[in-house]
Formats: C-alpha cells, sequence, structure tokens
C-alpha cells in the first residue's frame, strides 16, 4: 500500500523492509529519543513485525523521491473508540533539518482522520525532546498526562483542522492530489480495503 501527497510517499511496511528500519532504530541519532535504548536484535526485529503486520497497526517507510528517510505510524487503531498511536523518527541525518518529516506528518494525520476515519490520535514523547515537543504542539498536540519521563499529548481531527501552521503548510507545500493505491488485504482494516477497491 503506498500513499502519497505533499511530495512525499509513504510505503507500507513489508518484510524486506525491516533490516533497514532496524538500522535506523538503533542508530545514535535514533535511539537517544526512544524510551526503550537497548539495541533491536535480528530475532526482536522479526517479532516485532509479525506483532504489528495486521489491521490496527500501520506502519509506513517515508520517501523523499526514491530515498526512504525514516519511519512514519499509527499503531493500536481502535475502530471502536476511534482511536490511535502515532509517532515518527527520521533515520537519514541529511533529512533531519528538511521539510520532509513535516511533509510526511500531514500525510499520515490525513491518513488517519480521513481515511481511517480516527477522531484523535495520541503521542508519546520522551521528556526533554524539545523539538518533538513544539513541533506536535505547532500541529495541534495537547498534553494529556506525564508519567514519569514520559509526556502523552492528543490531537484531535478539529485541532488538527483548526491549527495555522498547519493550514500555512497546506498552503505552500505543492497541490497534489492524496491518492491510496495498493490492493485489498487481510492485512488492512476493511474500510481500507474498500477505498482500495474503488481505485482498481
Amino acid at each position: 500500500m503506498i500513499l502519497s501527497g505533499f511530495g512525499v510517499e509513504l510505503r507500507r511496511v513489508v518484510h524486506a523492509d525491516i533490516e533497514q528500519i532496524r538500522e535506523w532504530r538503533n542508530s545514535d541519532v535514533v535511539r537517544q529519543h526512544m524510551f526503550h535504548q537497548e539495541l533491536i536484535s535480528e530475532i526482536q526485529q522479526e517479532s516485532w513485525f509479525e506483532h504489528v503486520n495486521n489491521p490496527f497497526n500501520y506502519y509506513f517507510i517515508i520517501h523523499s523521491g526514491a530515498t526512504p528517510i525514516g519511519l512514519i505510524y499509527a499503531k493500536q487503531v481502535d475502530p471502536s473508540s476511534l482511536a490511535g498511536e502515532g509517532g515518527i523518527f527520521v533515520g537519514n541525518p541529511h533529512f533531519l533539518s528538511s521539510d520532509v518529516p513535516a511533509r510526511a506528518s500531514l500525510l499520515m494525520l490525513y491518513f488517519c482522520f480521513n481515511m481511517l476515519g480516527l477522531t484523535s490520535s495520541l503521542i508519546r514523547i520522551k521528556d526533554g525532546n524539545e523539538l518533538a515537543i513544539n513541533y506536535n504542539k505547532l500541529l495541534g498536540y495537547q498534553l494529556q498526562s506525564v508519567q514519569g519521563n514520559e509526556l502523552t499529548y492528543v490531537l484531535t481531527s478539529d485541532s488538527f483542522g483548526e491549527s495555522r501552521y498547519v493550514q500555512r503548510l497546506i498552503q505552500i507545500l505543492p497541490k497534489e492530489p492524496i491518492q491510496l493505491l495498493g490492493v485489498p488485504s487481510d492485512k488492512n482494516l476493511e474500510l481500507i480495503n474498500k477505498q482500495l477497491h474503488l481505485k482498481r
């Protein structure tokens, strides 16, 4: 499954991607911001993929042109509460100061609110990661709770639409249709399969 828009492309993670993800996840630039900072083994990575490769988790590799730069996701999607948990990390350091992560975030949130039908997205940020905190506040996330060094922020679909930062970004980013491409799969929720079926 491929999601494209705002000048970036998100490709649903497949088994062939997991070693690249593990390499990024184990790098110092990514690991320093994680709650669990131990190095991930190949066996652990295999287990992770088996655990998340289902209709309730949507992990994508972010592509800028042909270059993979990091991971973005909506996990633990709950169709009954219409909530899910999001996250992103950039594994390619050349793109850390670019606007590509912002583009990918907008595209992913569009997917969550307009295609998955969620009404809220939560994120967990390690206390002290001021860059992530400030950026997500711009998107409209609001602090919900603090537990030790874990800060939980929540974004509603209404707050996302009302964010002035989001509105400004949408105005300046490439004007292109947002597209969801792929084939129906048992790894998708049925509402996603219906949208993919309509594209065929």
